[in-house]
Order: structure tokens, then C-alpha cells, then sequence
């Protein structure tokens, strides 16, 4: 590969050459680099500061369950930097010496953070592409918990999107070990900070409950366009608010907020309201559970979007399942097949019991009849009531997804172009 047009190489532990190709992120603890292999895939290369940096993040990344809202760590270890042609490099080279430096390779997340889909454009999102967007971080914000790590920071600048535009976590640099206990340091951006982290030197608090302050606040951006306050302190007109649980003159305050030079404000619905109030809540032993947030109401139509098909895909196995062994059961009477089949639920129970077993006790000698009934039930979903479940939950489904797709590649359009002038400006 022709070496003029990348800022360096890295040779890594199974001295494999990746080609740093640009820089495209810095934080407190690593450069992050856009790098491509011999075959010219592309990657996200972290080059750590200082080993401990490099094995507190790794050490936690490996120990979250897998998950496609996580982001993937490909390899990690250490390698050494081979100088390149770029004007940059020497930069590059002040920094890490030519010594060994730590590495962690990653997927490359190609379309950025969602940090810039808002800010950058000063735009929101719509309520509808908002609680798509949500419920997949609140996934990744579950798969850390559940892994017994809270994250610490979570924020939209690491919070990115793949090449489908599908949600990932990144940076664990600041999770914690749920089981050991309260943290007694602030971690984190201050935006997103939850208020108990200020004393948290005498008292401590709960990583997962501060998760959950700061996911709320990605909420409200998602949704409003602007973070619900300027400094996490008693001076800021709306944090006072927020920890006075005054929520009506707060959202009076956010009326009057400007989201861009020429929009203002026009209204949310109450359930997005009483979410946001019940993640921020001031006392953190009262805020809602990851669990509660995804059975609120607000939620609860992308919930069942998802879930539901899910759910309906699963009862249709079953049911194919009890079609092939119908046959080996003749003694039992329908009702008690019925009351035993785990793939009804109970309000289907109680339509098909309306519909059909007042025909059981009319026709009590009529085995026939029984039969006819029971295989009714055993097929409650018919093959067309299949086909037709099937057609319909794809049909919005997809019609749902090119929407979404559609909001957010005209976006990342306006964000390249707004970036490469930003780059070209810099030059």
C-alpha cells in the first residue's frame, strides 16, 4: 500500500500492518484513528496514553456479555509505530515516541456519534424516531448492568452508529463493578452528571442509579434539541428546578428555550414528560428502574413493535410444535389442552373459550365435533392467520425502518458536508 497518504503504521502483536488513515477522536485517555488492513477494511484503532488507561478499559470491555449494542472489541495488545509520510505524523510520533504503545482494535462505527446529529445540526429528533434511538441505548445501558458493570459515562458523544445506523455503546474507560459497591469519585461529562456524584466524597452513590439520571438527559436531548440545563448547579434556573422536582415551571422554562435561531419549543406529550421527571428524579433511590423505563407507556409502542413480532414468531413454532403431537394425545378433552397450551395467552384463551365451548357441551357425545374444536384450537394461528400476522407486522415494520433510515442518512449528509468544510477551514 502507498504509505504518502496515511499518518503512520502500526505493527501489531501478530505483526499485522493497519494504516492510520486519519484522526478521528481524542479523549482524556486515547487518540482514536481510522485505520485499514492490507485488504483495506477499515477499523477504529485506540491508542492508549498510559498502560493503566489501556487495562482498565480492555479488562472492563471483555467482561460485558456480547452484544450487538456494544461495541465489538476486535484485538487488543501491544504494538509498535512505524513512521509514515503525512505532514501529520510528526505530531502523531511526539506523542507516542517510537516505542511500544497499547492498542485496542475496533469495529469502525462509520456513522459517527449522536452527539452531531443534534448539536451539530441543531435539529431533534420526532417523538417516533426518538424512542427507536432510546430503546436501543437503554438495551446497551441493560447488557452493561447485567454484566455487573455500571457505565459511567454515558452520553451522546459514545454513543455511535454502525453502518445501518444500528445504536452502540462505547467507552467503558469509567465503568464500575456494581458489586463493590458506591463510588466515591465523579466520572463522567458534567451535562449528564447526576446530582448526588457532587458529594460523593463523603457519601458515595450508585452507579447504575447515575446511569440512569444521564440516560434521562440523553432522553430529553433526543427529543428536545438542547440539554435540560446549562451547569449541574443550584445557579442554573432549571437544574434548581429539576432538583425541586418543580417540573411545571421547569417545562415552562424549556418553552421558552430556543432550539435553533428560528424554533422554538412546540410541545411534547405528557408520557415523554413523566418519563423524563421519574429517570432525573433528585433522590436516586426514587428513580426508575431500567425495567419500569421499558414497560412506560411512552415506550411501549416501539416495545410491542419489537417484541410483539417476536413473541408471535415464537407462539407460531409452538403451535407447529403441538401439530405434530396432537396425534399422540387423544384423551385430552379440549378445555384442559387448552388451559396446558403455554403459546395462548389469556385474553386469547378467553376469545376462543366465548367462541367455541358452549358448542362442547351441546355436542358432548358428538366426538367429531371435539375433534373439529380441538384442532381448532391447536391451530389457533390458521396458516393464513400466520401469513396474515406476518405480512402485516413486516409491512409496518419495514415501513418504520425506511422512515428511520431515511431520517438519519439525510442527516449524515448534512454532517459530512458540514465537517469536510470544518476540515477544509482547519486546513
Amino acid at each position: 500500500m502507498e504509505q504518502e497518504n496515511y499518518l503512520g503504521i502500526i505493527l501489531t502483536k501478530n505483526n499485522t500492518k493497519l494504516y492510520l488513515v486519519k484522526h478521528i477522536g481524542e479523549g482524556a485517555t486515547s487518540h482514536v484513528y481510522l485505520a485499514l488492513d492490507k485488504y483495506k477494511k477499515e477499523y477504529a484503532l485506540k491508542l492508549y496514553k498510559n498502560s493503566e488507561s489501556y487495562f482498565t478499559e480492555i479488562n472492563k470491555i471483555k467482561k460485558i456479555f456480547s452484544s450487538q449494542y456494544i461495541v465489538k472489541l476486535i484485538s487488543n495488545g501491544q504494538g509498535f509505530l512505524e513512521r509514515g509520510y503525512s505532514y501529520l505524523s510528526y505530531k502523531l510520533f511526539n506523542h507516542f515516541q517510537s516505542g511500544p504503545v497499547e492498542y485496542g482494535l475496533f469495529e469502525y462505527l462509520k456513522n459517527g456519534e449522536l452527539h452531531n446529529y443534534v448539536f451539530l445540526l441543531k435539529k431533534k429528533f420526532s417523538e417516533e424516531i426518538a424512542k427507536k434511538i432510546f430503546y436501543e441505548i437503554l438495551l446497551g445501558l441493560e447488557t452493561c448492568h447485567e454484566s455487573g458493570m455500571s457505565h459511567g459515562d454515558i452520553k451522546l458523544q459514545n454513543i455511535l452508529f454502525n453502518s445501518n445506523f444500528g445504536i452502540k455503546l462505547i467507552d467503558l474507560g469509567f465503568a464500575k463493578k456494581i458489586k463493590e459497591g458506591l463510588i466515591s469519585e465523579i466520572t463522567g461529562s458534567k451535562y449528564y452528571n447526576a446530582p448526588e456524584m457532587f458529594s460523593c466524597a463523603t457519601k458515595g452513590y450508585d452507579g447504575v442509579l447515575a446511569d440512569i439520571f444521564s440516560l434521562g438527559v440523553v432522553l430529553f436531548v433526543l427529543v428536545m434539541g438542547f440539554y435540560p440545563f446549562d451547569k449541574p448547579n443550584m445557579i442554573d434556573s432549571r437544574y434548581k428546578l429539576i432538583f425541586k422536582k418543580d417540573f411545571d415551571n421547569f417545562w415552562k422554562k424549556c418553552e421558552q428555550k430556543k432550539i435553533s435561531s428560528d424554533k422554538y419549543f412546540s410541545g411534547v406529550s405528557k408520557e415523554f414528560k413523566d418519563l423524563f421527571e421519574k429517570m432525573v428524579c433528585p433522590k436516586p433511590k426514587e428513580r426508575i428502574s431500567l425495567c419500569q423505563i421499558k414497560k412506560h407507556s411512552w415506550l411501549q409502542e416501539i416495545v410491542n413493535f419489537y417484541e410483539d413480532y417476536s413473541e408471535i414468531k415464537e407462539k407460531i413454532e409452538m403451535n407447529k410444535k403441538f401439530d405434530k403431537k396432537k396425534q399422540s394425545s387423544p384423551k385430552k378433552n379440549n378445555i384442559k389442552y387448552l388451559s396446558y397450551n403455554p403459546s395462548f395467552n389469556k385474553e386469547e384463551k378467553k376469545c376462543f373459550q366465548s367462541d367455541n365451548l358452549d358448542n362442547v357441551s351441546n355436542h358432548s357425545d358428538d366426538i367429531n365435533q371435539k375433534k373439529r374444536i380441538k384442532n381448532k384450537s391447536l391451530n389457533f394461528y390458521s396458516n393464513e392467520n400466520k401469513k396474515n400476522i406476518i405480512i402485516i407486522k413486516n409491512s409496518l415494520q419495514k415501513e418504520f425502518e425506511n422512515k428511520y433510515l431515511k431520517e438519519l442518512s439525510s442527516r449524515k449528509l448534512i454532517i459530512d458536508k458540514i465537517l469536510k468544510e470544518q476540515e477544509d477551514d482547519g486546513d
